[in-house]
């Protein structure tokens, strides 16, 4: 929902002031973002959440959602830092301070986006390790834990 209601407030926004939408690279990546996003969120649905979903398909599907998951954390963190370089461009390029001399929104922007990409390498780290990934519950091992609990 609110991914929808931000997608309209910029399409608004750009249409009550006559810039045109859809032209730069941070509004390709952001769209495309959010389309992944609502498949991934659809098919994650489908595969894990419906009872009825039959096991070989979770099988099947879970390293791509994991990929895809990934993927769009990625795409998300580029569409940020993308769209803060964007908006640092236009608003600091008529203003009493030019961009190449750092004035404090400068440093507060790039900081923020070194922020979301320190965030973004964090997270891409711990899905990475293999002791903080999820046991399937028809895995040896978690077998061997439910066996030793008496389950």
């Amino acid at each position: 929902v609110l991914t929808v209601l931000g997608l309209a407030a910029v399409f608004c926004f750009h249409n009550s002031q006559g810039t045109p939408n859809m032209y730069s690279l941070h509004s390709w990546m952001g769209l495309g973002t959010v389309l992944l996003f609502s498949c991934q969120w659809a098919a994650g649905f489908g595969a894990f959440l419906l009872p009825w979903a039959p096991t070989w398909l979770r099988a099947l599907y879970k390293p791509i959602h994991v990929f895809f998951g990934s993927t769009i954390l990625m795409l998300s963190v580029a569409s940020c830092v993308s769209g803060i370089n964007e908006k640092l461009f236009f608003s600091l390029k008529n203003g009493t301070t030019v961009y190449k001399l750092l004035p404090a929104e400068a440093v507060f922007a790039n900081t923020l986006g070194l922020l979301i990409l320190i965030f973004g390498v964090l997270v891409v780290g711990a899905l990475a390790r293999p002791s903080w990934k999820h046991r399937d519950s028809d895995s040896p091992g978690s077998r061997q834990v439910r066996d030793a609990l008496g389950g």
